[in-house]
């Protein structure tokens, strides 16, 4: 099949790589398209309609939109999930490829150790998660469109847990579940999908969902990855009260009355039934992973 990356980043050079593997035909798609020299690439803004003239006019199977937002404000993620959606979904109405939307589990709301998945009532309250499912809303009105929710992305080049624990930043938390999932599963969630998509097309098997939670298995508590943490690289962790309490589901406030994220546990079910098998099923052996990497 031939594949569109747009927004070709990290996620999209390893997604690109295994789908070439598979024997995919694969366009990656940035701004400045020269950093991917060694694959087919266009240069394109999803801001600007005009540069995404080759959508109309060259036939894909499947688009990919992977765009990161510019920043963590309200306007970058509306211009990202959004408006540049919906200028690349205009330009596919002639071909009708199919779609896949990354996403994120920003769009649930739940604050209370619940599990969540698919079905889930989703109610976020800050604006990526709204905007976030905006986006989805676009996707889900066309004849082909799926949503992937990753939860919390880690790896070699997002080590923001690790630097955390390198520097003794994790005893003022409060305590709570948290989800993730390593680059590598990212990449390989999305290509298991596109195989997906040529088995549904050609009628030999498999069933195509509008949604799917991509999360590994092992959902934690935050508390317990900073102690697997510590112990991995060798360094002393400090404990400075960290509270194990279930926030106001309404205010999404803390016992302290500060903000923080929403513990919920997320279930990856849907994503194994499609037959997808993780590469890092749990962050003991993605991290592991990652820390050698980052001392080789």
């Amino acid at each position: 099949m031939r594949v569109v990356i747009i927004g070709c980043g990290e996620i999209g050079i390893l997604c690109a790589g295994q789908l070439q593997h598979a024997g995919h035909e694969v366009v990656g798609v940035r701004r400045n398209s020269s950093v991917l020299a060694f694959m087919d690439s266009r240069s394109a803004d999803v801001l600007e309609p005009a540069s995404l003239v080759f959508l109309e006019n060259e036939d894909f199977d499947v688009v990919i939109y992977q765009v990161a937002a510019a920043g963590f404000t309200e306007q970058a993620y509306h211009q990202a999930y959004v408006q540049g959606l919906a200028n690349v979904l205009e330009k596919c109405k002639r071909t009708q490829p199919h779609f896949l939307f990354v996403s994120s589990t920003g769009v649930y709301h739940q604050n209370d150790d619940s599990w969540v998945d698919e079905a889930s009532e989703t109610l976020p309250l800050k604006f990526n998660g709204q905007i976030m499912l905006e986006g989805e809303r676009l996707v889900a009105a066309i004849e082909g469109g799926v949503s992937v929710r990753f939860s919390g992305i880690y790896g070699p080049n997002r080590t923001r847990l690790i630097d955390r624990v390198k520097s003794g930043q994790t005893g003022s938390d409060n305590d709570g579940y948290t989800n993730r999932i390593h680059v590598e599963d990212c990449a390989g969630v999305l290509a298991h999908l596109v195989d997906l998509v040529g088995l549904v097309a050609t009628k030999e098997g498999g069933e195509l969902q509008q949604v799917y939670l991509a999360s590994d298995c092992a959902p934690a508590l935050r508390s317990e990855v900073f102690g697997f943490l510590a112990e991995e690289l060798g360094v002393a962790q400090k404990v400075s009260g960290t509270v194990r309490a279930t926030a106001d589901i309404s205010s999404n406030h803390g016992p302290s009355g500060k903000r923080i994220a929403g513990s919920k546990r997320c279930k990856n079910q849907r994503l194994l039934d499609a037959g997808y098998q993780f590469i890092y099923p749990d962050y003991r052996n993605g991290y592991r992973q990652v820390i050698s990497q980052l001392a080789s």
